[in-house]
């Protein structure tokens, strides 16, 4: 009963590589999942057009060498946990608090929304 019509494709992580149209003196990761090759291909042009970076490479995570599978590489579409407002080609700014074995895990898009967080979050 191996049928064409049931094979489900798997969702993978895939890792981008790009830099700002602006600035090509530093390159940027970022991961996201996807199905296939098709579909990698459409979320990576639909990116580069939204902010206008430069695509150097992307590929399925599981091919990268050994750094980006021990990386911590923020996905593609990030949103703040403050404001909310998605960002994605800025490195996210992480809470760092911590105390008593829990630790933060929000990300920013600005240390003016880290620190609106950390006071009503953490300190009020």
């Amino acid at each position: 009963m191996d049928h064409e019509s049931d094979y489900e494709p798997t969702v993978e992580y895939w890792v981008i590589a790009f830099f700002k149209s602006h600035s090509k003196n530093r390159t940027y990761y970022r991961q996201f999942m996807a199905t296939g090759f098709y579909e990698a291909f459409d979320i990576v042009m639909t990116f580069s057009e939204k902010t206008s970076c430069q695509i150097l490479w992307y590929k399925e995570k599981r091919k990268c060498d050994s750094k980006f599978t021990e990386l911590g590489i923020p996905l593609l579409e990030t949103f703040c946990t403050f404001c909310n407002k998605e960002f994605n080609n800025i490195e996210p700014i992480k809470c760092n608090y911590e105390k008593n074995n829990f630790s933060c895990k929000s990300e920013f898009c600005s240390l003016e929304c880290k620190q609106e967080h950390f006071y009503f979050k953490h300190v009020r």
